[in-house]
C-alpha cells in the first residue's frame, strides 16, 4: 500500500514544528537552532492516525512517529512510559492531541502493523536510545526504530540484510525493511524467544566457578563448550561477510599503525606498556597483505545471545562501518580480538563482584578461565571450514595480530568509558 505524502506548506510547517522540538526535548535535546520538516507521510489517516515525520535538526536528521487521537480521548501508554503527549495538531480530520506513538499502547501494534502489514499485540519497549526505539511484538518479532536515521542505507541494516542473503544464520532474521526515500528508518526481525545475554552467560558461568572453586572445567558451568561454539559463530560470520561484500586486501603494517594510532589517543598507558610495543614494533615491519572483510566493529558479548538454536549476533552495531557510516573492511582478527578481550572483561568484573577480601584467592581461577576459554574460542575459529582463506597462515603473525586487536579494543573501551 502506498501512503501519502503530505505537502510541507507554511501552515504544516507551522503546526509540526512545535511537536519536533516536544519531541526533542523528551529525548534530551534543548535549544534547537535550524529546523525544517523534510517530509511526513500518513501511515494511517483518521483518528486513532499516525504521521510520520522526518526533519534536520541542526544539520542532523531526527525522524518521529506522531500518533494522533481525537480530543479527550483517555492516552494509555506502554508501562513506565509517561502520557507522551506532545502538542495539539489539526488537519483534514479535524483537531487531534499529538503523542508519540512508539510509547502509545494503542498506537503502537498500529505502528508494526503498517510497517510489517500484519496485526500483531505489543506487549513492551525493549529498548530506547538514541540508536534505536524497539518494540516486542506477540513473541514474534521486534521492531526497530531509528530516531536517528543515516542518510543512505543504515549500516546495521545493510550488513544485516547482506548477511541474511548470504546463508548466515546466527542471526535474529529481517523481516521488513522500513525505508523511505533511501533512509532506513526502521527494520523488523524475528524475535529471539527466551534468548540470553552473552555476557550473562559468561558471568554465570564465573560466578559458579567463583562460588565453588577448583578449576574451571570442574565447574558446573563450564563455559569452554560455549566458547568453541562463539568462536565457529564468528569464523561464519567473516566467510558470510566475504560472499556478501567481498574481499580486499591490506597491508598488515597499516593495520599496526592504525591500531597504534587508536591507542595513544584513547588509551595512552596501554600504549606505554611492553607487551603493545612489541606487537607493533613487529607488525610494523611486516610486508606481507592479507585479506580483509568487513568486519562487526566491535564483536563483544554483550552483542551476542545464547538462543535455543545456538550463539546469534543480537547487536550488529556499529555495522561494519566506520564512524561517517562509511563500509569498514579489516582484517578479521580484528573481531577475534574484540571477543578475546570481552573475555578477559567479563572475568575481571565478575571478581569485582566478589568480597574484597576473597578476591587474591579467586585471581588464578580468574586466569585460569580466561586462558581456558581464549583457547577454546580460538579453536572453534580456526577450525572452522575456510577460514584459512581469510587468516594469515603465519602462527607468529596470528598472535601478533591478535594482541594489537585486543588492545585496541582495550583502548577503545576505555576512551569511551564503557562497561562491557
Amino acid at each position: 500500500m502506498t501512503n501519502a505524502m503530505l505537502e510541507i506548506d507554511g501552515a504544516r510547517r507551522r503546526a509540526l514544528e512545535p511537536l519536533v522540538v516536544a519531541w526533542l526535548a523528551r529525548r534530551g535535546v534543548g535549544g534547537v537552532g535550524r529546523l525544517e520538516i523534510l517530509e511526513a507521510e500518513v501511515l494511517r489517516p483518521g483518528r486513532p492516525g499516525l504521521l510520520d515525520v522526518v526533519a534536520s535538526v541542526d544539520g542532523r536528521t531526527a525522524h518521529l512517529v506522531l500518533g494522533l487521537h481525537p480530543p479527550g480521548a483517555e492516552v494509555r501508554t506502554l508501562r513506565g512510559v509517561d502520557d507522551g503527549v506532545l502538542g495539539g495538531f489539526a488537519d483534514e480530520a479535524g483537531p487531534a492531541v499529538a503523542v508519540d506513538a512508539l510509547f502509545d499502547a494503542d498506537l503502537a501494534p498500529l505502528v508494526v502493523v503498517a510497517i510489517v502489514g500484519e496485526p500483531v499485540a505489543v506487549a513492551s519497549i525493549a529498548a530506547d536510545d538514541d540508536r534505536a526505539t524497539v518494540l516486542d511484538a506477540e513473541d514474534r518479532l521486534s521492531l526497530s526504530v531509528f530516531p536517528w536515521p543515516t542518510e543512505g542505507p543504515h549500516p546495521a541494516v545493510d550488513m544485516l540484510v547482506g548477511l541474511d542473503e548470504a546463508g548466515f544464520n546466527h542471526l535474529a532474521a529481517p523481516l521488513a525493511l522500513w525505508r523511505r526515500r533511501g533512509r532506513d528508518l526502521g527494520v523488523a526481525q524475528e524475535l529471539l524467544t527466551e534468548a540470553a545475554d552473552g555476557w550473562a552467560v559468561a558471568r554465570t558461568s564465573l560466578r559458579d566457578l567463583y562460588g565453588a572453586g577448583g578449576s574451571p572445567e570442574e565447574a558446573g558451568g563450564d563455559f569452554a563448550d560455549e566458547a568453541r561454539a562463539l568462536g565457529t559463530m564468528a569464523a561464519r560470520l567473516h566467510l558470510a561477510s566475504e560472499r556478501a561484500f567481498g574481499r580486499r586486501s591490506a597491508s598488515v603494517a597499516d593495520w599496526a599503525s592504525e591500531v597504534e594510532a587508536r591507542v595513544k589517543d584513547q588509551a595512552p598507558a596501554l600504549a606505554r606498556s611492553e607487551p603493545f610495543r612489541q606487537s607493533l614494533a613487529s607488525l610494523r615491519e611486516r610486508t606481507e597483505r592479507a585479506a580483509a572483510v568487513r568486519t562487526h566493529g566491535d564483536l563483544h558479548l554483550g552483542r551476542t545471545a545464547r538462543s535455543n538454536q545456538g550463539w546469534v549476533v543480537a547487536d550488529w552495531l556499529p555495522g561494519g562501518a566506520d564512524s561517517a557510516g562509511e563500509p569498514r573492511y579489516c582484517c578479521p582478527l580484528s573481531d577475534v580480538g574484540d571477543m578475546l578481550w570481552s573475555l578477559r572483561h567479563v572475568a575481571g568484573v565478575a571478581l569485582e563482584e566478589r568480597d574484597q577480601a576473597l578476591r587474591p584467592g579467586l585471581e588464578g581461577a580468574a586466569r585460569a578461565w580466561v586462558d581456558r576459554n581464549r583457547r577454546a574460542f580460538l579453536a572453534g575459529y580456526l577450525a572452522t571450514p575456510g577460514i584459512s582463506e581469510l587468516v594469515p597462515t603465519d602462527g607468529e603473525l596470528v598472535e601478533q595480530l591478535l594482541v594489537a586487536f585486543e588492545l585496541g579494543e582495550a583502548a577503545a573501551k576505555v576512551g569511551a568509558g564503557l562497561a562491557r
